[in-house]
């Protein structure tokens, strides 16, 4: 899966790009100026690096060219409205670069970005298209995190901090699978899954837990909302997507 890196202040609506690139690439984002980013891009080696516009008319706009020039073989597109993006060509020196236009259009920034990367648009749909969908629910952000990169490669993966969350996203578009831990605020994990098996549309949802609980009565409790599995963290990726595989086959 290519890796886009996004870097600089992110609006609104950049977010909404981001969040829907999310669906084809790997996806991070850090909302700060180039110059303050130089070395996470040299370690991470995107394959695509976004730069917000609005970012760039705030901050010296020689930046980008020093990043150009540590880094020649960079691929950059700049991320902002259109009229941002002319104030920012004046003040520019260097090679021309691309913008994707905000408000964004699905098929226009996409195509953007495969035709930088080199890549087909149809079969990077198809292959979207194809993926199963997993909602992974923790109401830790890293582990979120940790768990989407490690199964974006072969599925569409969704994440929710909280159940509240959880039902938002699963009221627009109903998983494969949940991905679920157990202790957290408000509505924990077993809470989740019992909302999931009293709603006709979802009870028979599957869900496997991974959570750190190894409480024997509350992995007891759980039995009669019949959990598709209960892994410990840490988790390796091997068992991990070993037992995804074993659920969703």
């Amino acid at each position: 899966m290519k890796q886009l890196l996004a870097i600089g202040k992110a609006n609104e609506e950049a977010k909404a790009l981001y969040s829907f690139f999310e669906k084809y690439f790997g996806m991070q984002v850090f909302e700060q100026s180039i110059d303050s980013v130089t070395g996470v891009i040299q370690a991470m080696k995107p394959d695509l690096l976004l730069v917000s516009v609005e970012e760039l008319l705030v901050s010296p706009t020689m930046a980008l060219n020093d990043l150009q020039k540590q880094l020649p073989d960079q691929l950059i597109l700049t991320v902002g409205k259109t009229e941002d993006f002319v104030r920012f060509e004046k003040l520019y020196v260097g090679e021309p670069i691309e913008n994707i236009k905000l408000p964004y259009e699905d098929d226009a920034a996409l195509f953007a970005v495969c035709s930088k990367l080199k890549i087909s648009m149809k079969k990077l749909k198809q292959e979207s298209a194809n993926k199963k969908t997993i909602l992974v629910v923790d109401d830790d952000a890293t582990t979120l995190r940790s768990l989407k990169s490690i199964l974006d490669d072969k599925y569409n993966v969704e994440v929710a901090i909280s159940g509240e969350k959880a039902f938002q996203i699963m009221d627009e578009k109903i998983p494969d699978l949940l991905i679920l831990d157990y202790d957290m605020p408000v509505m924990n994990g077993k809470q989740v899954l019992e909302k999931v098996r009293a709603t006709q549309k979802l009870a028979h949802l599957p869900a496997i837990f991974v959570t750190g609980v190894t409480d024997k009565s509350n992995i007891t409790s759980l039995i009669s909302l019949r959990p598709s599995g209960y892994l410990l963290k840490p988790i390796t990726m091997d068992v991990l997507l070993a037992e995804i595989g074993k659920v969703l086959k």
